[in-house]
Protein backbone atom coordinates (compact mmCIF):
# COMPACT_ATOMS: atom_id res chain seq x y z
CA UNK A 1 0.00 0.00 0.00
CA UNK A 2 1.34 3.39 -0.95
CA UNK A 3 0.73 6.42 1.23
CA UNK A 4 1.06 10.13 0.57
CA UNK A 5 1.52 11.80 3.93
CA UNK A 6 1.96 15.27 5.27
CA UNK A 7 4.48 16.44 7.81
CA UNK A 8 2.92 17.70 11.00
CA UNK A 9 3.92 21.15 12.17
CA UNK A 10 2.79 24.62 13.03
CA UNK A 11 2.62 27.93 11.25
CA UNK A 12 5.43 30.22 12.33
CA UNK A 13 6.09 33.87 11.62
CA UNK A 14 7.50 33.33 8.15
CA UNK A 15 6.25 29.92 7.20
CA UNK A 16 5.30 26.41 8.14
CA UNK A 17 7.76 24.62 10.40
CA UNK A 18 7.74 20.83 10.43
CA UNK A 19 7.68 19.35 13.92
CA UNK A 20 8.09 15.72 13.00
CA UNK A 21 9.78 14.20 10.00
CA UNK A 22 6.92 14.27 7.52
CA UNK A 23 6.79 12.96 3.96
CA UNK A 24 4.62 15.77 2.66
CA UNK A 25 6.50 18.97 3.43
CA UNK A 26 5.20 22.49 2.93
CA UNK A 27 7.58 25.36 3.54
CA UNK A 28 7.24 29.09 2.96
CA UNK A 29 10.09 31.47 3.33
CA UNK A 30 12.47 33.76 1.50
CA UNK A 31 14.34 32.31 -1.47
CA UNK A 32 17.82 31.18 -0.60
CA UNK A 33 16.99 30.46 3.03
CA UNK A 34 19.12 27.64 4.55
CA UNK A 35 17.44 24.35 3.75
CA UNK A 36 18.66 20.82 4.36
CA UNK A 37 18.92 18.97 1.06
CA UNK A 38 16.65 16.00 0.67
CA UNK A 39 12.99 15.29 1.05
CA UNK A 40 12.22 17.36 4.13
CA UNK A 41 11.94 21.03 4.97
CA UNK A 42 14.61 22.96 6.78
CA UNK A 43 14.97 22.04 10.47
CA UNK A 44 13.62 24.40 13.09
CA UNK A 45 17.02 25.89 13.85
CA UNK A 46 17.70 26.75 10.20
CA UNK A 47 14.19 28.15 9.81
CA UNK A 48 14.67 30.35 12.87
CA UNK A 49 17.96 31.65 11.48
CA UNK A 50 16.30 32.39 8.16
CA UNK A 51 13.50 34.24 9.94
CA UNK A 52 15.97 36.40 11.86
CA UNK A 53 17.74 37.21 8.60
CA UNK A 54 14.47 38.23 6.97
CA UNK A 55 13.51 40.40 9.95
CA UNK A 56 16.88 42.12 9.88
CA UNK A 57 16.72 42.66 6.10
CA UNK A 58 13.16 44.00 6.30
CA UNK A 59 14.11 46.37 9.10
CA UNK A 60 17.10 47.71 7.18
CA UNK A 61 14.94 48.37 4.10
CA UNK A 62 12.25 50.07 6.15
CA UNK A 63 14.87 52.29 7.82
CA UNK A 64 16.34 53.14 4.42
CA UNK A 65 12.91 54.12 3.13
CA UNK A 66 12.17 56.18 6.23
CA UNK A 67 15.45 58.06 5.91
CA UNK A 68 14.50 59.20 2.41
CA UNK A 69 11.21 60.65 3.62
CA UNK A 70 9.23 58.27 1.36
CA UNK A 71 7.54 54.98 1.83
CA UNK A 72 10.02 52.12 2.22
CA UNK A 73 8.60 49.43 -0.11
CA UNK A 74 9.98 46.03 0.75
CA UNK A 75 10.75 43.85 -2.25
CA UNK A 76 9.62 40.51 -0.84
CA UNK A 77 9.44 37.13 -2.50
CA UNK A 78 7.70 34.26 -0.75
CA UNK A 79 8.66 30.83 -1.99
CA UNK A 80 6.40 27.82 -1.45
CA UNK A 81 8.07 24.43 -1.66
CA UNK A 82 5.94 21.29 -1.84
CA UNK A 83 7.72 17.96 -1.50
CA UNK A 84 6.02 14.58 -1.77
CA UNK A 85 7.28 11.10 -0.97
CA UNK A 86 5.34 7.95 -1.77
CA UNK A 87 6.13 4.85 0.23
CA UNK A 88 4.82 2.29 2.72
CA UNK A 89 2.80 3.58 5.67
CA UNK A 90 4.76 4.52 8.75
CA UNK A 91 3.76 5.18 12.30
CA UNK A 92 4.64 8.84 12.64
CA UNK A 93 2.19 11.31 14.03
CA UNK A 94 -0.18 12.59 11.34
CA UNK A 95 -1.24 15.73 13.19
CA UNK A 96 -0.95 18.83 10.97
CA UNK A 97 -0.59 16.82 7.77
CA UNK A 98 -1.53 18.63 4.58
CA UNK A 99 -2.91 15.43 3.05
CA UNK A 100 -2.96 11.71 3.85
CA UNK A 101 -3.99 9.64 0.84
CA UNK A 102 -4.06 5.84 0.93
CA UNK A 103 -4.05 3.72 -2.19
CA UNK A 104 -4.21 -0.08 -2.54
CA UNK A 105 -1.45 -1.88 -4.42
CA UNK A 106 -3.95 -3.10 -7.02
CA UNK A 107 -4.45 -0.48 -9.72
CA UNK A 108 -7.99 0.39 -10.83
CA UNK A 109 -9.42 3.22 -12.91
CA UNK A 110 -11.18 4.77 -9.93
CA UNK A 111 -7.96 4.72 -7.81
CA UNK A 112 -5.63 6.13 -10.47
CA UNK A 113 -4.22 9.43 -9.30
CA UNK A 114 -5.98 11.98 -7.16
CA UNK A 115 -9.72 12.16 -6.86
CA UNK A 116 -11.50 15.48 -7.08
CA UNK A 117 -12.27 15.49 -3.35
CA UNK A 118 -8.62 14.75 -2.45
CA UNK A 119 -7.42 17.50 -4.78
CA UNK A 120 -9.88 19.92 -3.19
CA UNK A 121 -8.66 19.10 0.31
CA UNK A 122 -5.03 19.44 -0.72
CA UNK A 123 -5.55 22.77 -2.49
CA UNK A 124 -7.56 24.21 0.40
CA UNK A 125 -4.84 23.32 2.89
CA UNK A 126 -2.02 24.68 0.74
CA UNK A 127 -4.00 27.86 0.02
CA UNK A 128 -4.70 28.46 3.72
CA UNK A 129 -1.05 28.11 4.73
CA UNK A 130 0.25 30.21 1.86
CA UNK A 131 -2.28 33.01 2.38
CA UNK A 132 -1.56 33.14 6.12
CA UNK A 133 2.18 33.33 5.52
CA UNK A 134 1.82 36.02 2.84
CA UNK A 135 -0.51 38.17 4.94
CA UNK A 136 1.61 37.93 8.08
CA UNK A 137 4.79 38.84 6.26
CA UNK A 138 3.18 41.71 4.34
CA UNK A 139 1.66 43.24 7.47
CA UNK A 140 4.97 42.99 9.32
CA UNK A 141 6.67 44.90 6.51
CA UNK A 142 4.00 47.65 6.39
CA UNK A 143 3.68 48.57 10.07
CA UNK A 144 5.98 51.55 9.54
CA UNK A 145 4.46 54.91 8.66
CA UNK A 146 4.72 55.52 4.90
CA UNK A 147 5.79 59.15 5.54
CA UNK A 148 8.26 59.10 8.41
CA UNK A 149 9.02 55.40 8.82
CA UNK A 150 8.00 55.23 12.49
CA UNK A 151 6.56 51.87 13.53
CA UNK A 152 2.88 52.38 14.28
CA UNK A 153 1.31 50.84 17.34
CA UNK A 154 -0.98 47.81 17.06
CA UNK A 155 -4.46 48.31 18.49
CA UNK A 156 -6.13 45.00 17.62
CA UNK A 157 -6.56 42.27 15.02
CA UNK A 158 -9.85 41.68 13.25
CA UNK A 159 -10.86 38.76 11.02
CA UNK A 160 -11.04 39.55 7.33
CA UNK A 161 -12.61 37.06 4.91
CA UNK A 162 -11.09 36.81 1.44
CA UNK A 163 -12.82 34.71 -1.21
CA UNK A 164 -10.37 32.87 -3.44
CA UNK A 165 -10.65 30.21 -6.12
CA UNK A 166 -9.51 27.64 -3.54
CA UNK A 167 -11.86 28.44 -0.70
CA UNK A 168 -12.63 31.34 1.59
CA UNK A 169 -9.61 32.40 3.65
CA UNK A 170 -10.06 34.24 6.95
CA UNK A 171 -6.96 36.21 7.96
CA UNK A 172 -6.25 38.51 10.87
CA UNK A 173 -6.09 42.11 9.70
CA UNK A 174 -4.11 44.46 11.93
CA UNK A 175 -5.60 47.79 12.99
CA UNK A 176 -2.79 50.28 13.52
CA UNK A 177 -2.86 53.59 15.35
CA UNK A 178 -2.28 56.57 13.13
CA UNK A 179 1.15 58.15 13.15
CA UNK A 180 1.34 61.62 14.76
CA UNK A 181 3.10 62.95 11.66
CA UNK A 182 -0.17 62.77 9.68
CA UNK A 183 1.24 60.73 6.83
CA UNK A 184 -1.62 58.19 6.88
CA UNK A 185 -4.43 58.73 4.42
CA UNK A 186 -8.08 58.84 5.43
CA UNK A 187 -9.88 59.78 8.63
CA UNK A 188 -10.25 58.11 12.00
CA UNK A 189 -7.93 57.14 14.81
CA UNK A 190 -6.84 53.83 13.27
CA UNK A 191 -5.94 52.48 9.85
CA UNK A 192 -6.09 48.93 8.43
CA UNK A 193 -3.54 48.55 5.61
CA UNK A 194 -4.72 45.07 4.63
CA UNK A 195 -8.32 46.19 4.21
CA UNK A 196 -7.17 49.03 1.97
CA UNK A 197 -5.08 46.61 -0.09
CA UNK A 198 -7.98 44.15 -0.55
CA UNK A 199 -11.12 46.28 -0.96
CA UNK A 200 -13.02 43.80 -3.14
CA UNK A 201 -12.64 40.75 -0.83
CA UNK A 202 -12.63 38.55 -3.94
CA UNK A 203 -9.52 37.56 -5.87
CA UNK A 204 -9.43 38.55 -9.55
CA UNK A 205 -9.06 34.90 -10.57
CA UNK A 206 -12.32 33.86 -8.89
CA UNK A 207 -14.03 36.96 -10.28
CA UNK A 208 -12.85 36.05 -13.77
CA UNK A 209 -14.17 32.50 -13.48
CA UNK A 210 -17.55 33.71 -12.26
CA UNK A 211 -17.98 36.28 -15.02
CA UNK A 212 -16.62 33.91 -17.67
CA UNK A 213 -19.12 31.15 -16.89
CA UNK A 214 -22.01 33.52 -16.19
CA UNK A 215 -21.56 35.12 -19.62
CA UNK A 216 -22.02 31.72 -21.29
CA UNK A 217 -24.69 29.98 -19.21
CA UNK A 218 -27.33 30.95 -16.66
CA UNK A 219 -26.32 32.30 -13.27
CA UNK A 220 -27.57 29.25 -11.40
CA UNK A 221 -25.81 26.79 -13.66
CA UNK A 222 -22.58 28.79 -13.48
CA UNK A 223 -22.73 28.77 -9.67
CA UNK A 224 -23.31 24.99 -9.55
CA UNK A 225 -20.48 24.23 -11.98
CA UNK A 226 -18.01 26.38 -10.07
CA UNK A 227 -19.06 24.74 -6.81
CA UNK A 228 -18.34 21.29 -8.24
CA UNK A 229 -15.00 22.11 -9.81
CA UNK A 230 -13.41 24.48 -7.27
CA UNK A 231 -12.49 23.55 -3.67
CA UNK A 232 -14.90 26.04 -2.12
CA UNK A 233 -15.93 25.91 1.52
CA UNK A 234 -19.55 26.70 0.72
CA UNK A 235 -21.62 26.92 -2.47
CA UNK A 236 -21.66 30.07 -4.55
CA UNK A 237 -25.03 31.78 -4.81
CA UNK A 238 -26.51 32.66 -8.18
CA UNK A 239 -27.30 36.17 -6.94
CA UNK A 240 -23.65 36.69 -6.04
CA UNK A 241 -22.58 35.61 -9.53
CA UNK A 242 -25.10 38.03 -11.04
CA UNK A 243 -23.84 40.95 -8.91
CA UNK A 244 -20.22 40.24 -9.79
CA UNK A 245 -21.03 39.97 -13.50
CA UNK A 246 -22.86 43.31 -13.48
CA UNK A 247 -20.05 44.94 -11.50
CA UNK A 248 -17.47 43.77 -14.03
CA UNK A 249 -19.70 44.95 -16.89
CA UNK A 250 -20.05 48.41 -15.33
CA UNK A 251 -16.29 48.58 -14.84
CA UNK A 252 -15.70 47.71 -18.49
CA UNK A 253 -18.27 50.28 -19.59
CA UNK A 254 -16.55 52.96 -17.52
CA UNK A 255 -13.20 52.21 -19.17
CA UNK A 256 -14.67 52.30 -22.70
CA UNK A 257 -13.88 55.56 -24.48
CA UNK A 258 -16.45 57.86 -26.09
CA UNK A 259 -17.76 57.52 -29.62
CA UNK A 260 -15.77 59.56 -32.14
CA UNK A 261 -16.46 60.78 -35.62
CA UNK A 262 -13.13 59.67 -37.09
CA UNK A 263 -10.75 57.21 -35.47
CA UNK A 264 -7.89 58.34 -37.69
CA UNK A 265 -7.31 62.07 -38.14
CA UNK A 266 -4.02 61.92 -40.05
CA UNK A 267 -3.25 62.40 -43.72
CA UNK A 268 -1.96 60.16 -46.49
CA UNK A 269 1.63 61.10 -45.70
CA UNK A 270 1.19 59.70 -42.18
CA UNK A 271 0.06 56.40 -43.69
CA UNK A 272 3.14 56.28 -45.93
CA UNK A 273 5.45 56.83 -42.95
CA UNK A 274 4.02 53.88 -41.02
CA UNK A 275 5.63 50.46 -41.03
CA UNK A 276 4.36 47.82 -43.39
CA UNK A 277 1.26 46.33 -41.73
CA UNK A 278 0.27 42.73 -41.28
CA UNK A 279 -2.22 40.96 -43.51
CA UNK A 280 -5.81 42.18 -43.90
CA UNK A 281 -8.18 42.00 -40.95
CA UNK A 282 -11.58 40.48 -41.77
CA UNK A 283 -14.51 41.42 -39.52
CA UNK A 284 -17.76 39.50 -39.92
CA UNK A 285 -20.94 40.96 -38.45
CA UNK A 286 -24.24 39.18 -37.88
CA UNK A 287 -27.18 39.44 -35.55
CA UNK A 288 -29.61 37.42 -33.51
CA UNK A 289 -32.86 38.12 -31.68
CA UNK A 290 -33.30 37.55 -27.94
CA UNK A 291 -36.58 37.62 -26.05
CA UNK A 292 -36.80 39.74 -22.91
CA UNK A 293 -38.92 39.24 -19.81
CA UNK A 294 -41.91 41.07 -21.28
CA UNK A 295 -41.99 38.71 -24.26
CA UNK A 296 -40.76 41.17 -26.89
CA UNK A 297 -37.64 40.64 -28.98
CA UNK A 298 -34.52 42.78 -29.26
CA UNK A 299 -31.61 42.42 -31.67
CA UNK A 300 -28.07 41.61 -30.58
CA UNK A 301 -25.32 42.43 -33.08
CA UNK A 302 -22.18 40.32 -32.73
CA UNK A 303 -18.97 40.47 -34.71
CA UNK A 304 -15.76 38.51 -34.96
CA UNK A 305 -12.42 39.71 -36.26
CA UNK A 306 -9.83 37.44 -37.83
CA UNK A 307 -6.32 38.35 -38.90
CA UNK A 308 -4.71 37.00 -42.05
CA UNK A 309 -1.06 36.72 -41.07
CA UNK A 310 1.71 38.45 -39.14
CA UNK A 311 4.70 39.56 -41.17
CA UNK A 312 7.13 39.43 -38.23
CA UNK A 313 6.06 35.96 -37.09
CA UNK A 314 7.25 33.88 -40.04
CA UNK A 315 8.99 30.66 -39.00
CA UNK A 316 11.02 28.54 -41.40
CA UNK A 317 9.85 24.93 -41.48
CA UNK A 318 11.91 21.80 -41.95
CA UNK A 319 11.05 21.78 -45.66
CA UNK A 320 12.29 25.35 -46.12
CA UNK A 321 8.78 26.83 -46.47
CA UNK A 322 7.99 29.84 -44.30
CA UNK A 323 5.12 29.14 -41.92
CA UNK A 324 3.27 32.37 -41.17
CA UNK A 325 1.10 32.06 -38.05
CA UNK A 326 -2.45 33.38 -38.07
CA UNK A 327 -3.25 35.61 -35.05
CA UNK A 328 -6.23 34.55 -32.91
CA UNK A 329 -9.61 36.14 -33.46
CA UNK A 330 -11.60 38.42 -31.14
CA UNK A 331 -15.31 39.08 -30.64
CA UNK A 332 -17.52 42.02 -29.74
CA UNK A 333 -21.26 42.47 -29.32
CA UNK A 334 -23.82 45.13 -28.51
CA UNK A 335 -27.60 45.52 -28.32
CA UNK A 336 -29.07 47.28 -31.32
CA UNK A 337 -31.08 50.46 -30.55
CA UNK A 338 -29.66 50.56 -27.00
CA UNK A 339 -25.88 50.88 -27.21
CA UNK A 340 -24.64 54.39 -27.96
CA UNK A 341 -21.00 53.41 -28.68
CA UNK A 342 -21.08 50.48 -31.12
CA UNK A 343 -18.23 51.73 -33.33
CA UNK A 344 -16.04 52.30 -30.28
CA UNK A 345 -16.53 48.65 -29.28
CA UNK A 346 -15.46 47.44 -32.69
CA UNK A 347 -12.48 49.80 -32.71
CA UNK A 348 -11.32 48.55 -29.31
CA UNK A 349 -11.54 44.99 -30.60
CA UNK A 350 -9.45 45.93 -33.63
CA UNK A 351 -6.91 47.73 -31.49
CA UNK A 352 -6.60 44.64 -29.32
CA UNK A 353 -5.76 42.68 -32.46
CA UNK A 354 -2.96 45.11 -33.34
CA UNK A 355 -4.84 46.89 -36.11
CA UNK A 356 -3.08 49.84 -37.75
CA UNK A 357 -4.64 52.67 -39.78
CA UNK A 358 -2.71 51.64 -42.91
CA UNK A 359 -3.87 48.03 -42.61
CA UNK A 360 -6.54 46.61 -44.90
CA UNK A 361 -9.87 46.13 -43.11
CA UNK A 362 -12.59 44.04 -44.76
CA UNK A 363 -16.06 44.04 -43.19
CA UNK A 364 -18.51 41.31 -44.16
CA UNK A 365 -22.21 41.71 -43.33
CA UNK A 366 -25.67 40.88 -44.64
CA UNK A 367 -26.08 44.41 -45.99
CA UNK A 368 -28.38 45.78 -43.30
CA UNK A 369 -28.37 49.53 -42.81
CA UNK A 370 -27.28 49.37 -39.16
CA UNK A 371 -24.30 47.09 -39.73
CA UNK A 372 -23.37 48.71 -43.05
CA UNK A 373 -22.74 52.06 -41.36
CA UNK A 374 -20.88 50.46 -38.47
CA UNK A 375 -17.54 50.39 -40.27
CA UNK A 376 -17.64 53.96 -41.57
CA UNK A 377 -14.67 56.13 -40.57
CA UNK A 378 -12.97 53.34 -38.66
CA UNK A 379 -9.91 53.50 -40.88
CA UNK A 380 -8.86 54.83 -44.28
CA UNK A 381 -8.34 51.30 -45.62
CA UNK A 382 -11.71 49.95 -44.47
CA UNK A 383 -13.93 48.24 -47.05
CA UNK A 384 -17.45 46.90 -46.68
CA UNK A 385 -18.23 43.70 -48.61
CA UNK A 386 -21.68 42.18 -48.97
CA UNK A 387 -21.63 38.68 -47.53
CA UNK A 388 -21.98 36.11 -50.31
CA UNK A 389 -23.70 33.64 -48.00
CA UNK A 390 -26.70 35.95 -47.57
CA UNK A 391 -26.82 36.68 -51.32
CA UNK A 392 -26.85 32.97 -52.17
CA UNK A 393 -29.55 32.30 -49.57
CA UNK A 394 -31.82 34.98 -51.06
CA UNK A 395 -31.36 33.57 -54.56
CA UNK A 396 -32.14 30.06 -53.32
CA UNK A 397 -35.31 31.28 -51.61
CA UNK A 398 -36.46 32.99 -54.82
CA UNK A 399 -35.81 29.79 -56.78
CA UNK A 400 -38.04 27.81 -54.43
CA UNK A 401 -40.79 30.43 -54.79
CA UNK A 402 -40.56 30.25 -58.60
CA UNK A 403 -40.95 26.47 -58.46
CA UNK A 404 -43.97 26.84 -56.21
CA UNK A 405 -45.64 29.48 -58.39
CA UNK A 406 -45.54 27.49 -61.63
CA UNK A 407 -45.67 23.85 -62.56
CA UNK A 408 -43.37 22.22 -65.07
CA UNK A 409 -43.19 24.44 -68.12
CA UNK A 410 -41.25 26.89 -70.24
CA UNK A 411 -42.12 29.91 -68.07
CA UNK A 412 -40.75 28.28 -64.95
CA UNK A 413 -37.54 27.18 -66.68
CA UNK A 414 -36.98 30.63 -68.15
CA UNK A 415 -37.39 32.35 -64.78
CA UNK A 416 -34.99 29.91 -63.11
CA UNK A 417 -32.45 30.51 -65.89
CA UNK A 418 -32.77 34.30 -65.47
CA UNK A 419 -32.35 33.95 -61.73
CA UNK A 420 -29.24 31.82 -62.22
CA UNK A 421 -27.90 34.46 -64.64
CA UNK A 422 -28.42 37.19 -62.01
CA UNK A 423 -26.57 35.08 -59.46
CA UNK A 424 -23.69 34.61 -61.91
CA UNK A 425 -23.50 38.36 -62.51
CA UNK A 426 -23.35 39.01 -58.77
CA UNK A 427 -20.63 36.34 -58.38
CA UNK A 428 -18.48 38.27 -60.84
CA UNK A 429 -19.19 41.67 -59.26
CA UNK A 430 -21.65 43.10 -61.82
CA UNK A 431 -24.28 44.53 -59.47
CA UNK A 432 -25.99 46.87 -61.96
CA UNK A 433 -26.42 44.17 -64.60
CA UNK A 434 -27.76 41.80 -61.95
CA UNK A 435 -30.28 44.42 -60.86
CA UNK A 436 -31.50 44.77 -64.45
CA UNK A 437 -31.83 40.99 -64.76
CA UNK A 438 -33.91 40.85 -61.60
CA UNK A 439 -36.04 43.66 -63.06
CA UNK A 440 -36.78 41.47 -66.10
CA UNK A 441 -37.96 38.73 -63.76
CA UNK A 442 -40.25 41.19 -61.98
CA UNK A 443 -41.80 42.24 -65.31
CA UNK A 444 -42.45 38.64 -66.35
CA UNK A 445 -44.09 37.91 -62.99
CA UNK A 446 -46.41 40.92 -63.32
CA UNK A 447 -47.35 39.87 -66.88
CA UNK A 448 -48.14 36.36 -65.68
CA UNK A 449 -50.46 37.75 -63.00
CA UNK A 450 -52.97 38.89 -65.65
CA UNK A 451 -53.84 35.32 -66.62
CA UNK A 452 -53.53 33.73 -63.16
CA UNK A 453 -56.23 33.16 -60.57
CA UNK A 454 -56.80 31.35 -57.32
CA UNK A 455 -53.87 29.81 -55.50
CA UNK A 456 -51.44 30.42 -58.35
CA UNK A 457 -52.21 34.14 -58.28
CA UNK A 458 -51.45 34.27 -54.55
CA UNK A 459 -48.12 32.52 -55.11
CA UNK A 460 -47.23 34.94 -57.92
CA UNK A 461 -48.08 37.91 -55.71
CA UNK A 462 -45.68 36.65 -53.03
CA UNK A 463 -43.04 36.01 -55.69
CA UNK A 464 -43.43 39.54 -57.07
CA UNK A 465 -42.98 41.09 -53.63
CA UNK A 466 -39.87 38.98 -52.96
CA UNK A 467 -38.36 39.86 -56.37
CA UNK A 468 -38.89 43.59 -55.78
CA UNK A 469 -37.29 43.33 -52.33
CA UNK A 470 -34.30 41.53 -53.81
CA UNK A 471 -33.94 44.22 -56.48
CA UNK A 472 -33.93 46.95 -53.83
CA UNK A 473 -31.45 44.90 -51.79
CA UNK A 474 -29.04 44.78 -54.75
CA UNK A 475 -29.47 48.50 -55.47
CA UNK A 476 -28.70 49.55 -51.89
CA UNK A 477 -25.64 47.31 -51.62
CA UNK A 478 -24.30 47.77 -55.14
CA UNK A 479 -21.18 49.50 -53.80
CA UNK A 480 -20.41 46.50 -51.55
CA UNK A 481 -20.65 43.86 -54.29
CA UNK A 482 -17.16 42.70 -55.32
CA UNK A 483 -15.76 40.08 -57.67
CA UNK A 484 -16.40 37.12 -55.40
CA UNK A 485 -15.02 34.63 -57.91
CA UNK A 486 -11.66 36.35 -58.09
CA UNK A 487 -11.37 36.60 -54.32
CA UNK A 488 -12.44 33.01 -53.86
CA UNK A 489 -9.76 31.79 -56.24
CA UNK A 490 -7.21 33.93 -54.38
CA UNK A 491 -8.12 32.25 -51.09
CA UNK A 492 -9.75 35.31 -49.53
CA UNK A 493 -12.87 35.26 -47.37
CA UNK A 494 -16.14 36.10 -49.09
CA UNK A 495 -18.60 34.80 -46.50
CA UNK A 496 -19.24 35.51 -42.83
CA UNK A 497 -19.89 31.90 -41.91
CA UNK A 498 -17.19 32.13 -39.24
CA UNK A 499 -19.34 34.69 -37.42
CA UNK A 500 -21.84 31.97 -36.51
CA UNK A 501 -19.40 30.79 -33.85
CA UNK A 502 -19.42 34.30 -32.36
CA UNK A 503 -23.23 34.36 -32.43
CA UNK A 504 -23.37 30.99 -30.69
CA UNK A 505 -20.77 32.11 -28.14
CA UNK A 506 -22.27 35.49 -27.34
CA UNK A 507 -25.99 34.91 -27.86
CA UNK A 508 -27.07 31.30 -28.29
CA UNK A 509 -25.15 29.81 -25.35
CA UNK A 510 -26.37 32.47 -22.94
CA UNK A 511 -29.83 33.31 -24.24
CA UNK A 512 -32.51 31.79 -26.41
CA UNK A 513 -31.64 32.83 -29.95
CA UNK A 514 -34.29 33.02 -32.64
Amino acid sequence: MGRLRGGGGRLGRYGYRPVNEGRFAFATGPPGAPRRPGRHCAPVGAAAAAQRAVRQESGERADAGAGGGERGDVAMTLRCTLQVEIGPPAGEDQQGAAAVIDRPDELAPETLGLTLAEAHALLRDVQARLVAAQVERWQAAHRACPACGTVRGLKERRPLAMRTAFGEQVVQAERLRRCPCGGDEGAGATVTPLAALLPERTTPELLYLETRWASLVSFGLAARMLGELLPLDRPIGAERVRRHLHAVAKHEEAELGPEEGDYFDGCQRDLFDMEQPDGPVVVGIDGGYVRDREGSWFEVIAGKGLGSFERDGAIAGSDGIMNIPVPPGRCFAFVQAFDDRPRRRMFEMLRGMGYRPNQKLIMLSDGGESVRTLGKRIGPEAEHVLDWFHVAMRVSALGQMVKGAAAEGVWRDDRLAELERAKHLLWNGHAREAEMEVGWIEGEVEAELDDADGERRACLNKLGVAVREFQVYIRRNAGSVVDYGERFRAGERISSGFVESAINQVVAKRFSKR
